[in-house]
């Protein structure tokens, strides 16, 4: 990806400026740093022949947290993509708000636990939605949680 179009993405999806030192760009979101070096070019990093380069190593950190050339300890955590690195800073939001009606889709995890085909109210959503099927009691622990990616929307 360009440095241009990761600045432009990251400044839309966080609402922070980026900031340059020297090759490093990096931006603050609430307590974690976010950075990315540019691949491909040593001159001024603001100019606009800068932004044709290539992004790389994305990284994150906490902001109190450093990393130590003494000894083997390396602050963060490094992702593959721009992407990775801007839902792990902040979540996007769910395919399936509270409230939602939804099916359970006819995928093989589905059929094998059960819930393919059935629809059910959504009752908490993330990653994993807590679901409350229809015509179904209650679980004695409450409504069970089911992936979001084997859930479709009831129109």
């Amino acid at each position: 990806m360009k440095i241009g179009k990761a600045i432009k993405k990251i400044e839309k999806y966080l609402g922070v400026e980026v900031q340059c030192d020297g090759c490093r760009y990096w931006w603050a979101y609430e307590n974690e740093i976010g950075s990315f070096l540019a691949n491909g070019y040593g001159g001024d990093p603001m100019a606009p022949e800068a932004m044709e380069a290539e992004a790389c190593n994305w990284h994150r950190r906490r902001a109190n947290d450093h990393s130590d050339s003494q000894s083997d300890y390396f602050a963060g955590s490094f992702r593959s993509n721009l992407t990775q690195l801007l839902h792990s800073m902040k979540a996007p939001p769910p395919k399936f708000p509270a409230g939602s009606l939804v099916r359970g889709k006819p995928n093989k995890r589905a059929e094998r636990q059960g819930y393919a085909g059935k629809i059910g109210l959504v009752i908490e959503c993330g990653d994993y939605c807590k679901i409350q099927w229809v015509g179904e009691p209650v679980h004695p622990r409450g409504p069970q949680m089911y992936p979001q990616r084997d859930l479709e929307c009831v129109s």
